[in-house]
């Protein structure tokens, strides 16, 4: 593994974060959105670790960049979608016994 590359979570289970992040939200730790707005920035949090498991911090920062492009109506401010990516990671590696500092930064 690269020296840039974090150490990934060997088991990351999305429906588990899916349920934590929603029943944050219905304890109204989220704000007033829909919970809605928050899915697509949980499995890409996901997803990022899951399908790029060596990426660099620049390479995640990049598709960070390309999927928040690709939305067509954000709910989320670039700032609020970064920021909480960012706490979604946290808790995978809080949830997987992994220290937080080996987890992934998103770089702006």
């Amino acid at each position: 593994m690269r020296a840039d590359a974090p150490n990934v979570p060997p088991v990351i289970d999305v429906e588990a974060e899916l349920n934590y992040w929603r029943q944050r939200h219905a304890d109204g730790a989220m704000g007033p959105g829909s919970f809605g707005h928050f899915v697509p920035w949980i499995k890409f949090a996901c997803d990022s670790l899951i399908t790029h498991p060596r990426a660099s911090n620049e390479q995640r920062e990049e598709a960070f960049q390309t999927q928040y492009a690709l939305q067509i109506m954000p709910r989320l401010t670039e700032a609020q979608a970064r920021g909480f990516i960012e706490q979604v990671w946290d808790h995978v590696y809080v949830s997987s016994m992994i220290h937080s500092a080996d987890r992934p930064r998103l770089i702006a």
